[in-house]
């Protein structure tokens, strides 16, 4: 007997086919058929989300019949999930903590050797049979070079311990985290002024809410190095992109690696996509197998778990009290 009818994305064969097993699935791909997904998640019993987007006027003509929002990977910002809303609707909001931990922090150490030694420009060259322009192409180490670490979680601790490979310094600021943990790393627990200023790369691995939106500001770009390179890999709204962009037009930075950005997908015509100081990838930093393996499971079985009237185990809205459990 099928325990109710739940929205998917298009996951991994394995993870379906042990759904259908239990409940009656809607597969939709909610960037191709937006308007399908929005319609549909209005009337099922659960939500298991990658990028699709849950509103308030979603849950509100659910008429009570949806009871969770399963998330697959850690963000649950209001970009994604409305929290207010599922709260007040008594909705279980659930995410995977740790589940793309590695993924995105062996992307952000990809980035750090890709930027410092041109390896897409110079892989362009070849393409182009611009062999001789090789001089053009010497780097720099990232050896003896420090990072600065805005966010200390599961991801940000990850990219510590692999740039301490690479014998990198690091800073660090996150203001729920004691100083002794980032010590016990190997480095310096810092206030953001005094990482943006010191620090040769700049990585993001904050959640985005309240508190971090917009927190990376032009005030903060003012303060890097001319020759320094900021990475967001972590969710757009943490950074004011206008000054973001400003800094890179007028070169007052070095670069940006983005692999995200506030409104997903960007217009063709979005400021940041012109510049050729920017190195783009389209949010990816948790996709890889094993990433998506490990979430979109979690996620399976939390859903499982609330249709058999149980407590979820990562619980980000608790549905029975009513209340958030982490900044909105």
């Amino acid at each position: 007997m099928s325990l109710g009818r739940v929205l998917v994305e298009e996951f991994q064969p394995e993870v379906l086919k042990w759904l259908r097993e239990r409940v009656e699935l809607v597969v939709i791909n909610p960037w191709v058929e937006p308007e399908r997904w929005e319609l549909e998640a209005a009337r099922v019993d659960a939500v298991i989300s990658r990028k699709g987007k849950i509103t308030r006027d979603q849950m509100e003509r659910s008429g009570g019949r949806l009871k969770i929002i399963a998330r697959t990977g850690v963000g649950v910002d209001p970009s994604r999930v409305d929290l207010e809303a599922a709260k007040e609707f008594r909705i279980w909001v659930t995410n995977q903590p740790g589940s793309n931990s590695v993924s995105v922090a062996e992307l952000v150490c990809g980035q750090l050797i890709a930027l410092v030694r041109h390896t897409h420009e110079a892989h362009r060259a070849v393409k182009e049979n611009r062999w001789s322009d090789y001089l053009k192409f010497i780097g720099t180490e990232l050896a003896g070079k420090t990072i600065g670490i805005v966010g200390m979680g599961n991801i940000g601790a990850r990219v510590a311990l692999r740039v301490r490979a690479f014998e990198m310094d690091f800073l660090v600021y996150d203001p729920y985290i004691p100083e002794s943990h980032v010590t016990a790393l190997g480095g310096k627990w810092v206030a953001l002024e005094e990482l943006l200023a010191e620090s040769d790369f700049v990585t993001i691995h904050c959640p985005l809410n309240r508190e971090t939106k917009g927190m990376i500001g032009a005030s903060g770009l003012a303060l890097m190095k001319p020759s320094a390179f900021l990475i967001n890999a972590a969710r757009g709204g943490i950074v004011d992109e206008d000054a973001l962009c400003a800094v890179l037009r007028e070169r007052k930075i070095a670069g940006a690696v983005l692999d995200v950005i506030a409104n997903e997908p960007p217009s063709r015509d979005h400021p940041l996509i012109r510049l050729d100081n920017v190195l783009w990838t389209p949010h990816i930093g948790a996709m890889t197998l094993e990433a998506s393996k490990r979430g979109e499971w979690g996620a399976a079985e939390e859903v499982i778990r609330v249709l058999e009237k149980k407590r979820p185990k990562n619980p980000v809205v608790d549905a029975g009290e009513a209340r958030l459990l982490m900044p909105a």
